[in-house]
């Protein structure tokens, strides 16, 4: 028994070597020294064979030909020679009798580093009967390869790799025996730029054509071939894919067209694909249906948004789940006709292993020409939707589940084609309330704190309120400016940075502008919008208003605080002031400052991208965390300038000048103080949030922190032009005469604040 057991192991550890000999490894477990033989050239380059051993002790000749002087296939290796390396040679030529000594035994035929190669001529290997493996690498002149399967006769013929070469076109591959199922073509790290119509016609466990130059691949280029796994990774230029691309390929199991540039994805012949891969790949805007794969199990893509679409396939395509709903209604009032009973249904459908061209029935492959049985009901715990989307969870203020994704098992290198054995569905149907398990697809990069399923706002008392801040940050500060500008009053220090700050605040209110509209337009839908406004103009517009402003409102404030520091603590000093040429000065310095830390984002530090509300959040590179924390700094030492000034402002009114302090004076110290109270209210939480999570342990995701973006995050924007402007004496008068320069005020009582204000001036 034990002897049984060891040789079981035994044959399928030789079984798992020869599986990996078909990627050009060396033949493992050399036991004995067979021969040498010297070229005929007699240059000093000797061919050194052996005997090796592959499964189920089955002796093969192994030579080794290498050295730069080596220009011809040697014609007297060995009678029996199974596989043949050649490496590091100067050769130009491979002529199409080079390996025919060898034709009845030679199974593998392996090329390296050949700088000079150019040329293997048409016919090479043919009659080879045995030959299951041709490698050819690093040979940057090869750059076609006509007629390399001419006359091939192989029937178990098992893997082709052409990698690393100048390769601009596919090699024909029609005269491969159509009975031949190979388990890999490898055509990696080409300079391919064009898949043509027709251009592979196989049976393949995987095709790869990684990290070529393909900018566009044709219709019908994959016609008649059956590939379980299809890889076009890498492919930059790829802009566009013909709508039938893939039409007529059969079997496919697996496609991955990550770190391309395709936009959309054709769907002919791709809805019976089980794992779909479009990871890095930002063109990408809308993700098919989950409605359009039949099949579809696990899923790779660029972005969290679309996984949301499989999550909520009716705000996905609302038609296509209308057309969906509709067909299983027929369905089941044919049923029902049928059974005349109310009792639950299994569905059972096949899948068909013929290959036919694509059709409109294709797409509705899960639940179209189905056949019905009685069954039980369903279990309880499966996951259902019900038709009227009354179980469905509500979109708007919540976000879907998500939980830490967790390492893919590494799968198998060879793909596989679906088999045909019969898959059940199960159905509930009840008249007039249809239930239904949907695919489950495993989506990645799962929706997470950053990027969750939900609305911009999120829930609708976030939503009303923002339009709130929305009025009293827009108009309030726009009247401070119109005001201010228009009135014709003095321009003096104190005027010049109210003006300031007023634009800032403005600012801010127009991002929040911008932000709240997006969120109406895409209610209940937000992740069919998500590309176009992520990664669009609006966007980012919206992210570059709300750091400008924010960085500018903060030293804006500043200024206005040290100003009045001067103001109210060296009163009896006149020569002690900041004049206007000064703050102008230094108003520069702060719009150059705060337009510098806004366009950051725009050119790679951080994003604005990351997600819906636009705030630089991303932290990826060591750049992104230097220029968050810069900006945290920054303001944190303003708002330490600003407490120290009024703290300077109180103590010097307590002792030394109060008796040369107005009392309006003392009015614009405390409202000042009410300023520092409302800066610290807006800026503390954000600060604190955003360094715990730069310190690697959020404590809230965007949900929450969308109640700081409009309770704490604007609140300087709106209070900033009622506290000191607006319900000031001051800008009372300059209102007034505004209206007086607008023609609006006529009685002698509406003149009289002008009068004053006028003999105020040029007192």
């Amino acid at each position: 028994m034990r002897f049984a057991i060891f040789s079981l192991l035994i044959a399928q550890t030789l079984l798992a070597s020869c599986a990996f000999d078909d990627f050009g490894g060396d033949l493992e477990e050399v036991t004995s020294f067979v021969s040498k033989v010297d070229p005929k050239n007699d240059s000093g380059w000797p061919c050194h064979c052996y005997n090796s051993t592959e499964s189920f002790s089955q002796t093969v000749v192994e030579c080794r030909c290498y050295g730069k002087e080596f220009k011809e296939v040697p014609i007297d290796l060995h009678e029996n020679l199974h596989k043949i390396t050649i490496t590091h040679s100067e050769m130009k030529v491979i002529e199409c009798d080079s390996f025919q000594p060898y034709r009845y035994t030679l199974h593998d035929v392996i090329l390296e580093n050949m700088p000079s190669l150019r040329v293997i001529e048409a016919g090479t290997f043919r009659d080879m009967p045995n030959l299951r493996t041709i490698y050819i690498s690093h040979s940057p002149q090869i750059k076609f390869l006509h007629g390399l399967f001419d006359g091939v006769t192989a029937k178990k013929f098992l893997s082709l790799r052409i990698v690393r070469t100048s390769l601009i076109e596919i090699p024909d591959l029609s005269n491969i025996h159509s009975d031949n199922i190979m388990h890999m073509v490898d055509l990696d790290g080409n300079k391919i730029e064009r898949i043509r119509r027709n251009a592979i016609k196989i049976k393949a466990g995987q095709v790869t054509l990684n990290y070529n130059q393909i900018n566009f691949v044709e219709d019908l280029a994959f016609n008649g071939s059956q590939i379980g796994k299809l890889s076009l990774r890498g492919n930059r230029e790829l802009t566009e894919l013909d709508k039938n691309a893939f039409k007529g390929l059969n079997d496919i199991n697996e496609l991955d067209l990550s770190e391309t540039s395709i936009k959309e994805l054709p769907l002919v012949g791709l809805t019976k694909i089980e794992v779909l891969k479009i990871d890095n790949t930002p063109s990408m805007k809308v993700i098919p249906s989950v409605y359009d794969f039949s099949y579809l199990k696990e899923a790779h893509l660029t972005h969290p948004f679309h996984c949301c679409a499989f999550k909520y396939p009716e705000q996905h395509d609302p038609k296509r789940h209308a057309e969906y709903e509709e067909i299983l209604r027929r369905n089941c009032q044919k049923l029902m006709l049928n059974n005349g009973t109310n009792q639950g249904i299994t569905v059972r459908k096949r899948r068909s292993n013929s290959y036919e061209d694509y059709d409109d029935e294709e797409s509705w492959g899960a639940y179209n020409n189905m056949a019905y049985e009685s069954s039980p009901s369903a279990p309880s715990h499966w996951d259902q939707l019900d038709m009227n989307g009354s179980n469905l969870p509500a979109l708007r203020g919540q976000t879907i589940e998500w939980h830490d994704a967790k390492p893919i098992q590494q799968q198998a290198v060879l793909g596989t084609f679906h088999d045909s054995s019969a898959e059940l569905t199960q159905i509930m149907a009840f008249c007039g309330n249809l239930t239904i398990k949907t695919l489950n697809v495993i989506c990645y990069p799962e929706p997470n704190a950053l990027n969750p399923c939900e609305d911009i706002m999120g829930s609708y008392y976030l939503r009303i309120s923002v339009w709130f801040v929305v009025v009293l940050s827009v108009l309030g500060n726009l009247a401070v400016i119109i005001v201010v500008l228009f009135s014709g009053a003095e321009v003096t220090v104190p005027r010049f940075l109210m003006c300031n700050l007023a634009f800032a605040d403005l600012c801010m209110g127009l991002y929040l502008l911008l932000i709240a509209s997006m969120d109406l337009h895409s209610v209940g839908t937000y992740f069919n919008f998500a590309f176009d406004w992520q990664y669009g103009f609006g966007c980012q517009v919206a992210g570059f208003l709300t750091v400008f402003a924010s960085q500018l409102s903060i030293f804006t404030l500043t200024i206005v605080t040290v100003e009045r520091w001067f103001a109210i603590a060296y009163a009896i000093y006149l020569t002690r002031r900041i004049r206007l040429g000064l703050a102008a000065k230094v108003m520069i310095g702060g719009w150059i400052y705060s337009f510098l830390m806004a366009s950051l984002p725009l050119f790679g530090v951080s994003n604005y991208s990351s997600t819906s509300i636009c705030l630089p959040m991303e932290v990826k590179a060591i750049g992104d965390k230097a220029y968050l924390i810069s900006m945290i700094a920054v303001n944190g030492l303003a708002f330490v300038l600003i407490v120290f000034c009024y703290a300077q402002i109180y103590f010097s009114l307590a002792y030394e000048t109060r008796h040369t302090v107005t009392l309006g004076e003392m009015t614009i110290a405390k409202k000042m103080a009410l300023l520092v109270f409302t800066d610290f209210v807006c800026w503390a939480p954000i600060a604190f949030f955003a360094l715990t999570a730069l310190a690697g342990y959020p404590l809230i995701g965007v949900t929450r922190s969308k109640i700081l973006l409009v309770f704490f995050y604007p609140l300087n924007s709106c209070a900033n032009p009622y506290l000191y402007a607006i319900t000031t004496a001051q800008y009372r008068k300059d209102f007034f005469v505004l209206l007086s320069r607008m023609g609006l005020l006529r009685t002698k009582h509406e003149l009289k604040p002008i009068q004053n204000h006028q003999t105020a001036n040029k007192i």
